[in-house]
């Protein structure tokens, strides 16, 4: 099973801008300690993400091999969670879930 360390993902991230699956921009301004902060059109400067969020998405797209992208599933920030899901190399971006086929990217 592969293993994705979150601060590694979002480290690597930084200064880029990544697409939703509805392709709205959210742009990785910086990993600040345990947060991530994030830009988007209605935040532009700005908004604090928890890492753990991401981990937790990390660790079921691995674990499971599909996420599903909505609020019940991986919580508040759910479209950020979905784009960088998307950027997992080998990912494959569904209608509304992120998928990982098995033997795919490893952590």
């Amino acid at each position: 099973m592969p293993r994705f360390d979150a601060v590694q993902v979002l480290t690597a991230l930084q200064g880029k801008t990544i697409h939703t699956l509805t392709g709205k921009p959210n742009t990785i301004l910086r990993v600040d300690g345990d947060r991530v902060f994030v830009a988007t059109n209605k935040s532009p400067e700005g908004r604090a993400v928890p890492i753990v969020w991401v981990q937790e998405a990390l660790d079921r797209l691995a674990a499971e091999g599909e996420v599903v992208i909505n609020v019940p599933s991986v919580g508040y920030r759910s479209a950020f969670m979905g784009a960088v899901l998307s950027t997992i190399p080998g990912a494959i971006v569904g209608h509304g879930s992120v998928k990982l086929p098995r033997g795919g990217a490893k952590g």
